[in-house]
C-alpha cells in the first residue's frame, strides 16, 4: 500500500509545480501534462500504432493539443478554441 502524502508534503510538491523537461537544442523548457493529458497522449499514440489513425494525423493532433494546453497567448488561445468549436 502507498504511503499518504502528508499535507506539507502536498504543499511543497505544489509549490515546485509540475515535472518539467528541457529540450536539448532550444533551450527551452516545457512541462509534462498531468496524468489525464499523459493518458490522453497515451491513447492517441496507441490509436495511431494500432492504425486506426494516420501517424501524421496524430502528430498533428498531438501538436495542436499540446498548443491549446501550453499556449499563454490569448490569441492563440481564441483560435484553438474557435477549431474546437468548428467555427
Amino acid at each position: 500500500m502507498p504511503k499518504r502524502e502528508t499535507r506539507k508534503e502536498k504543499v511543497e510538491r505544489l509549490r515546485r509545480g509540475p515535472p518539467s523537461v528541457t529540450l536539448p537544442v532550444v533551450h527551452t523548457s516545457i512541462s509534462l501534462p498531468d496524468k489525464p493529458g499523459l493518458l490522453w497522449y497515451a491513447g492517441l499514440g496507441a490509436m495511431a500504432a494500432a492504425e486506426f489513425v494516420e501517424w501524421p494525423i496524430a502528430l498533428l493532433l498531438a501538436g495542436t493539443h499540446f498548443v491549446e494546453n501550453h499556449s499563454r497567448n490569448r490569441d492563440v488561445q481564441a483560435l484553438a478554441e474557435g477549431v474546437d468549436t468548428g467555427a
